[in-house]
């Protein structure tokens, strides 16, 4: 099965990268391939073929999210939000495309059309698509970064020296992840809560059979020349909607929308600032009952100095690997915020599945930033809580396996 998810991930990617490009036999050597961009009918057949590829590629991708391997479930993440934002942003150029075609007076019908990408969105699909291609069981260390890594902190060889860096290593990547996902997730509340409340309502209530459903409605009525660029953008964003949803799980997903609703209700209420958002939030996490007992099994431990030094590393290195998710994160909710501007996502039916994405990436930061903790249940207040799967070991389960069964 590796061997044959190696061969799709390339199929996806070449023709990523090729999307908006011309066709080699068409170039002269004072015309860029950029420059010249794609007939409009090419863009809509090859749309059509990278819709197919992206079902493939994210179901085989979705299967890794329950590997016994570690390394290749965080792959399977960052592959899956790679994934979501490059087909965000090729749904933004489609739709772009299709409004400006559209728009053409009837003199213009017998131009041969084309549509090119700007330089920063080609930039970005070539990221994406790097990362996509990254072999699954080499996990998140390449997109760590070399600077990262020199970071590393200082171990001592000196066992009351050792467990006092431990300490401070915990509270410093609890601290981070905490401050990731205050930084996201508070975005995308704010996001949220600025949306129409009917739409918000619809986003909340949402099951999967409603997409084809609103792709329809959104679809009726447009000519058959841009139809097919609309439906392949619109079943783009339907696709990345459905690779953060099996992040979370789908059964899950649609549970803590219904759960974090009520949520933002009580925010809202509220009038909750960032300030507050960031107290609510370590409370969700348990960061100081976390600091208790840490400070607990380092007093008690009988652990060797360099188990203890292990799990500083260890504890470490999670902080770094849950920013680079939180990264990706922030990139899905750029694109998210260009494609919701596009007239046709600004129809009641756009808005909901606007509101469906945000509810899902929402989900995912919590589970994601709770998941590098702790593991258990997501409490919110104390009426709203949720299971998630356990992906990473975190925080808590490190130490506590490095220094109460030492």
């Amino acid at each position: 099965m590796k061997q044959n998810y190696q061969e799709i991930a390339a199929s996806y990617t070449l023709q990523l990268r090729d999307l908006f490009m011309p066709s080699e036999e068409k170039l002269t050597e004072k015309v860029s391939r950029a420059a010249v961009g794609v007939t409009v009918d090419v863009l809509a057949e090859r749309s059509e073929t990278i819709c197919e590829t992206s079902q493939q590629l994210g179901e085989m991708t979705t299967s890794y999210l329950e590997s016994d391997s570690l390394a290749q479930r965080e792959a399977a993440e960052i592959k899956l939000l790679a994934q979501a934002i490059a087909e965000l942003e090729v749904a933004q150029v489609l739709l772009e495309t299709a409004e400006k075609e559209s728009k053409r007076k009837s003199t213009d019908s017998d131009v041969t059309r084309r549509a090119g990408v700007a330089p920063d969105k080609q930039q970005m699909l070539d990221e994406m698509a790097a990362i996509i291609e990254t072999p699954l069981d080499t996990g998140l260390e390449p997109f760590i970064g070399e600077d990262k890594r020199r970071g590393t902190i200082s171990l001592p060889d000196e066992p009351a020296q050792a467990k006092e860096a431990l300490q401070k290593t915990v509270q410093m990547s609890v601290k981070s992840i905490c401050k990731d996902t205050r930084k996201v997730s508070w975005r995308t509340v704010n996001d949220l809560l600025l949306m129409d409340a009917a739409a918000l309502r619809e986003g909340i209530a949402f099951v999967s059979r409603d997409a084809a459903q609103l792709i329809d409605e959104m679809v009726e009525g447009l000519g058959s020349g841009i139809l097919r660029l609309v439906k392949a953008a619109l079943r783009l964003l339907r696709q990345a909607y459905q690779w953060i949803r099996s992040l979370l799980g789908a059964e899950l997903e649609e549970e803590a929308r219904q759960q974090l609703g009520g949520w933002l209700e009580e925010i809202k209420e509220d009038q909750t600032d960032e300030g507050l958002f960031s107290k609510l939030l370590n409370r969700i996490y348990g960061v100081d009952a976390l600091q208790e007992e840490v400070v607990e099994w380092v007093q008690q431990t009988q652990a060797e100095v360099a188990q203890v030094n292990q799990t500083t590393e260890s504890v470490d290195t999670l902080a770094k690997k849950y920013q680079v998710k939180t990264k990706q994160v922030e990139r899905l909710l750029i694109a998210l915020a260009f494609v919701k501007r596009i007239p046709a996502l600004k129809t009641p039916q756009g808005q909901v599945i606007v509101a469906v994405v945000m509810l899902g990436v929402l989900g995912y930061v919590f589970y994601i930033g709770h998941d590098h903790i702790r593991d258990g249940r997501v409490v919110l207040n104390e009426h709203f809580n949720f299971r998630i799967p356990d992906r990473v070991v975190g925080v808590r389960e490190v130490v506590q396996e490095a220094l109460v069964t030492a």
